[in-house]
């Protein structure tokens, strides 16, 4: 995506793709008129904003450095062309220390007297906001759907005590078989609806990790369909008329016919279903949905 953005935008510039093999050289391409060089890092996985920090920290030091390991390598590809600017580009950054980073590691560049390197040579910090123009242009030539958020999707964090999780399942599971109330059978039902969900419950996030692990570009378009479909879930909670087996039943299904809908064929029914049930139990644990 990042080669065909580049491609795009900065082809009047001249832009040069670097292959990746044998190597990128600390550049993915540059700009042969204009002396703009890109450099892309995409997180393996979702992380804390120190611990990105960190990350994005790191490969910003790690790929600079190539500039000097690789010198003669990038000479014969630059040619007389002198690097002004270095970009590293990543979905998000959200730490000002590093753009404090990069104007430390600049500066280091710049006493290093490699012959590619202006005078004025500056690192800069770009993120997907940058290219979505670009991006959404190749989305709709290739029949994608375009993106229009402003912030990569992330699930909602678990920062309450276990208790309190185990606590909403046990109640909601009595509203649940509210029905039945009454009847010998109803603690037996209550305790296996509420131990079957919390079970659930706790399967959840690590189903959604290996998700996340194994295939980050399908978790991402997975979290952005669950966040946007949390919105319609707080709405059913508050106006729904009916019982709430019947809502929860209701959530359950509309998630997994979306999930096939919008993620096929990623995600079959069987795959769809599962992230349904899982997700319906996340929510009841953590009051997404309600039957207050």
């Amino acid at each position: 995506m990042c080669q065909q953005v580049f491609k795009r935008k900065y082809q009047p510039e001249d832009y040069q793709p670097i292959p990746a093999s044998p190597g990128d050289f600390g550049l993915e391409g540059f700009t042969l008129k204009t002396g703009w060089g890109f450099q892309c890092y995409c997180p393996d996985k979702h992380y804390d904003r120190g611990e990105l920090y960190e990350k994005q920290r790191d490969k910003i030091t790690e790929d600079l450095k190539k500039l000097r390991t690789y010198k003669n390598e990038l000479i014969r590809r630059l040619g007389s062309t002198k690097l002004n600017h270095w970009v590293f580009v990543t979905p998000e950054f959200d730490k000002n220390a590093l753009l404090a980073h990069a104007r430390t590691q600049e500066k280091l560049v710049r006493t290093w007297g490699l012959p590619f390197i202006a005078d004025d040579f500056t690192v800069l910090l770009y993120d997907g906001d940058n290219y979505l123009i670009e991006i959404n242009q190749i989305r709709s030539a290739a029949g994608e759907a375009l993106i229009f958020d402003d912030a990569p999707p992330v699930l909602a964090q678990l920062s309450g005590p276990p208790e309190e999780y185990e606590g909403n399942i046990r109640r909601k599971s009595q509203k649940r078989l509210s029905d039945a109330q009454g009847s010998e059978n109803y603690d037996r039902r209550v305790q296996s609806l509420h131990q079957m969900t919390l079970e659930n419950f706790l399967a959840a996030d690590g189903f959604f990790r290996r998700i996340e692990a194994s295939a980050p570009i399908v978790y991402a378009r997975l979290v952005r369909l669950i966040n946007e479909f949390e919105n319609y879930v707080a709405e059913m909670s508050t106006t729904w008329m009916g019982t709430p087996e019947a809502l929860t039943a209701q959530v359950r299904d509309n998630l997994e016919q979306r999930i096939v809908k919008d993620l096929s064929p990623e995600f079959d029914a069987t795959n769809a279903s599962k992230v349904a049930r899982l997700m319906v139990a996340r929510w009841l644990a953590i009051c997404e949905l309600d039957y207050e």
